[in-house]
């Protein structure tokens, strides 16, 4: 009796499953966003010596907070959180996965209701 059949057919059972890429690797990412998130593009629409509260407030919503600085100026400041799960596996073997979580706010400092500066942390 010939080996080769069977030599092709334990060839064939290792390395079909390498042939199938959907089984040999996955990978997931999550986020999640917590609290008043400005898209990034946002702040780029308030115009300095020119929007007014009225006009920040419908565009980026109600802020996180409010402060009035001591030159008289007011400040408006949004915050949120980012956190972000990444995992994954390859042929069920190895598996990995990382966390991060990033804290952001955007401020708009006003003078007489309208913007004089604005910036992202």
């Amino acid at each position: 009796m010939s080996r080769t059949p069977t030599l092709a057919l334990a060839a064939v059972a290792v390395l079909a499953p390498l042939t199938m890429s959907g089984c040999l690797v996955t990978s997931g990412k999550k986020q999640h966003i917590h609290g008043a998130y400005v898209q990034p593009g946002t702040i780029s629409k308030v115009r300095a010596n020119h929007s007014t509260k009225t006009e920040v407030e419908e565009l980026m919503g109600t802020p996180t907070e409010t402060s009035i600085n001591d030159d008289g100026t007011e400040t408006w400041t949004w915050k949120w959180t980012k956190h972000t799960d990444e995992g994954g596996a390859v042929f069920l073997v190895f598996a990995g996965g990382s966390e991060k979580t990033v804290h952001e706010s955007v401020h708009v400092k006003f003078e007489n209701d309208v913007v004089v500066k604005k910036w992202r942390d």
